[in-house]
């Protein structure tokens, strides 16, 4: 990647887990693949006390450790002097005076400005803090012939004010153009597929509404637990928060949006707030019907988690849109920790004909592929029907290629070059808000009894299809 001007990356949270597991192998691999900006500094900003040796050394471990890095000697170190740190706490104003004196000094140095990436790779709860700081700054203020861009992560707000109150803040800062919030799900290869298996194959699409699906199922389920080290932060938040807010209907909007014409960020993200807006709102009885949340046992020995934790581990709903196109079609939500198996997919079920359905399956885990379930004659003498699969194994059959690329290069590599397709926006976000925010409030005051389910089991519930 070529430019005229420098760019430097500022990571709030240099040395957290977010930029030890994504973010610093991420970086390594597009500047193995040659696609970073030719000048280029990666500044760490955190509390810990690091030279800029030290916090090169502490990189250098990062990229060892990932297994899924292949490096040689002369490119890890010409990548480890992309980095420097600025040690800083984050609600300490002098702080973040010292780091724009330090960020002048590197655009000194180059002898030109330079654009600016701010990752915030830090728990939500400090993101308003962070805003106001850079707004009391000249940190934050683009300069000529510069861009300055920001990268939040989910979840966006704790519910529809909180996450209405950060988009003022922020808005004071940057226009909607320069925000980037990451759903790092919209990244993953399959689930930018679902656009391109759909709008480039006219023999679906046209089928790809009320009159023919019956309904549509996204599950991601999991095998693990929640470790130690994240009771702190996942107890507050929980699973509808920390996937189905975001990660779930989002995949629902990719799988039910209208066709955008062309694929600019701008109809791409209109088109999956549109349909996210359809979705139709819950009564109380409907949330007592049609939703259901779970909590596995031994979850409340968890570090830091409470005894009395009432936090769901597992939820399931069922509801409706009400788009004219999906009215009367029903989609599931379904998300867990402890359960039987791995299983993330999207499954869109046909309508029943000659005794049989059609299934087209979006699979992510345990294997990255899309699968069209139809049903055909045995061989053989006698007329037997049998299921059978169309199978496109993604991975299987791109690996080899080295055209694979993990989801966070993916957004990393647009946040840089300013394609905003794969990340949410803020209409997204209020229409998020606005279905889960009911829900939520009635878990909290108990109209939907917290069940405790057995490690290794899906919770027993009723809940399958809409009722009318």
């Amino acid at each position: 990647m070529s430019g005229q001007n420098p760019t430097i990356i500022i990571i709030f949270g240099a040395t957290g887990d977010l930029t030890a597991k994504k973010i610093a192998p991420a970086l390594f691999h597009l500047w193995a693949k040659n696609r970073l900006p030719q000048k280029l500094k990666v500044v760490g900003f955190s509390r810990r006390a690091l030279t800029d040796e030290k916090f090169q050394e502490y990189i250098q471990g990062l990229v060892k450790k990932d297994s899924h890095i292949k490096f040689n000697k002369k490119t890890l170190d010409s990548y480890l002097q992309l980095f420097n740190y600025q040690q800083g706490d984050f609600s300490v104003k002098e702080d973040y005076l010292m780091l724009e004196e330090y960020l002048e000094k590197l655009e000194n140095d180059w002898g030109q400005k330079a654009n600016k990436l701010f990752y915030l790779a830090v728990p939500p709860t400090l993101y308003e803090g962070i805003f106001e700081h850079l707004s009391s700054t000249k940190i934050a203020r683009e300069q000529k012939g510069t861009w300055n861009r920001i990268v939040v992560e989910k979840p966006f707000g704790n519910d529809l004010k909180t996450a209405e109150k950060l988009d003022e803040i922020l808005g004071k800062l940057f226009s909607e153009e320069q925000i980037y919030r990451i759903d790092h799900y919209l990244g993953k290869d399959l689930l930018q597929n679902i656009i391109a298996f759909r709008f480039s194959n006219n023999l679906l699409e046209h089928s790809w509404n009320n009159k023919l699906i019956e309904s549509i199922e996204i599950h991601l389920n999991e095998s693990s637990g929640i470790d130690d080290d994240r009771g702190d932060s996942y107890d507050p938040v929980g699973a509808l928060r920390d996937v189905g807010q975001n990660h779930l209907l989002q995949m629902l909007a990719l799988v039910t949006m209208d066709n955008p014409m062309n694929f600019s960020a701008k109809q791409i993200r209109q088109n999956r707030a549109k349909i996210i807006e359809t979705l139709k709102p819950f009564t109380l009885q409907e949330i007592k019907k049609q939703t259901f949340r779970g909590q596995y046992e031994g979850y409340r020995k968890v570090k830091n988690v409470p005894d009395y934790s009432q936090t769901e581990t597992y939820f399931k709903i069922t509801g409706e849109l009400k788009s004219p196109r999906w009215k009367g079609v029903s989609f599931v939500l379904e998300s867990g920790k402890k359960l039987p198996s791995q299983r993330k997919e999207i499954i869109v079920t046909f309508k029943q004909t000659g005794g049989r359905k059609n299934k087209v399956v979006f699979s992510l885990e345990p294997r990255e592929k899309i699968t069209i379930l139809f049903w055909a004659k045995k061989p053989g003498l006698d007329m037997e029907i049998e299921e059978r699969e169309f199978d496109f194994s993604y991975r299987r059959e791109h690996e080899q290629d080295g055209e694979q690329t993990a989801a966070y290069e993916k957004l990393l590599l647009d946040c840089l070059t300013g394609d905003q397709t794969l990340f949410v926006s803020t209409e997204e976000v209020r229409a998020m808000w606005r279905f889960i925010d009911p829900i939520i409030r009635a878990w909290q005051e108990d109209k939907v009894p917290l069940e405790i389910h057995k490690q290794r089991e899906t919770p027993a519930n009723k809940i399958t299809r809409v009722r009318r």
